[in-house]
C-alpha cells in the first residue's frame, strides 16, 4: 500500500513549547466537546511540553480532566506500572499525578499479566466497548515507530505483543534505571487501533527528528515507517511539528 501526503493537517510552530501549547489545546478542544472522553497520550521527551502546559491549565481551573479516561499506549512486557522503569509510571510521575487525574480512570497496559496476550485482548475490547478513543496524541520515534509499533507493522495491526528493535532498546536505555536488562518485548496498542481515534494528532519536535517526519509524510505509506500509515486517515490526522522537525519536509 503507498500513496501521497495528502489530505492531513500540517501545523509548524517555531520550537517545542509552541508545539507543545497546539497539542495542549487539541486535548482541552477533546475534553470540552466529551468531559468522559477516551484519550491516549505517548511517554518520552516530546510530549513534556504538552504535559506542562496541561497541567498549568488544570491548576489554573482552566481545565477539567476529572471525567476523562486517560488510556496508556505501551508498556514492557512483564513490568509493573509500580516499577521505576515502567512506561506506565513515567506518565503518573510526568503528567497524571501532577494533573491530578483519578487513578480510576487511568487505563494500563497489563503487561506483567500471567497471559499477556489475552491480557492485550482484553485491553482492545475494553477500549472498543468504550467507543474507541477520542484522541490519540502520538508521538514520532526516530525509526518510525508510533507508540511502539516498530518497523515492520502493518497498516491493520492491533494491541499485542511485539520485539523491539536494537534501536529502540537503545533509545529507552536512556531512561533505564538499575542493572536489570531492558525487556526486548513489549505490550502496544496498534496502528490500526490508533487509526480508528476520531482525531490523530502526531507530535515531533527537534531536528533529530527532520528525517524520519519527511519520510513519514511524504513518501510512499510502507510498513518500514509505522508512521506513515496515519496519513490513511486523512483530516482526522493533525500533525504538529516545530521548524527543527520540519526542516527537511518539502
Amino acid at each position: 500500500m503507498s500513496g501521497a501526503a495528502a489530505g492531513f493537517g500540517l501545523t509548524i510552530v517555531p520550537d517545542a513549547r509552541a508545539m507543545g501549547g497546539a497539542a495542549a489545546d487539541a486535548v482541552a478542544a477533546a475534553i470540552h466537546h466529551a468531559p468522559e472522553a477516551a484519550i491516549a497520550v505517548p511517554t518520552g521527551s516530546t510530549p513534556l511540553p504538552m504535559f506542562e502546559e496541561l497541567v498549568g491549565r488544570v491548576r489554573r481551573g482552566e481545565l477539567d480532566l476529572s471525567r476523562a479516561h486517560l488510556y496508556c499506549l505501551d508498556e514492557y512486557l512483564g513490568v509493573t506500572a509500580d516499577d521505576p522503569n515502567s512506561l506506565t509510571g513515567w506518565l503518573r510521575r510526568a503528567f497524571l499525578e501532577p494533573a491530578g487525574v483519578d487513578p480510576t480512570r487511568i487505563h494500563v497496559v497489563p503487561a506483567a499479566d500471567a497471559d499477556p496476550a489475552a491480557a492485550a485482548a482484553r485491553y482492545e475490547a475494553e477500549l472498543a466497548e468504550r467507543g474507541g478513543l477520542a484522541l490519540a496524541v502520538l508521538g514520532l520515534g526516530p525509526n518510525g515507530h508510533v507508540a511502539y509499533n516498530e518497523p515492520g507493522t502493518d497498516a491493520e495491526s492491533r494491541t499485542r505483543i511485539v520485539s523491539l528493535t536494537p534501536e529502540s532498546i537503545a533509545q529507552a536505555s536512556a531512561y533505564w534505571e538499575g542493572e536489570l536488562p531492558i525487556p526486548e518485548r513489549a505490550i502496544t496498542v496498534g496502528v490500526g487501533t490508533l487509526r480508528e481515534a476520531r482525531r490523530i494528532v502526531l507530535i515531533v519536535s527537534g531536528a533529530a527528528k527532520a528525517d524520519i517526519l519527511r519520510r513519514a509524510l511524504q513518501e510512499p505509506m510502507s510498513e518500514a515507517v509505522p508512521a506513515s500509515w496515519l496519513r490513511l486517515e486523512g483530516e482526522r490526522l493533525t500533525v504538529i511539528a516545530d521548524e527543527a522537525a520540519a526542516s527537511r519536509l518539502d
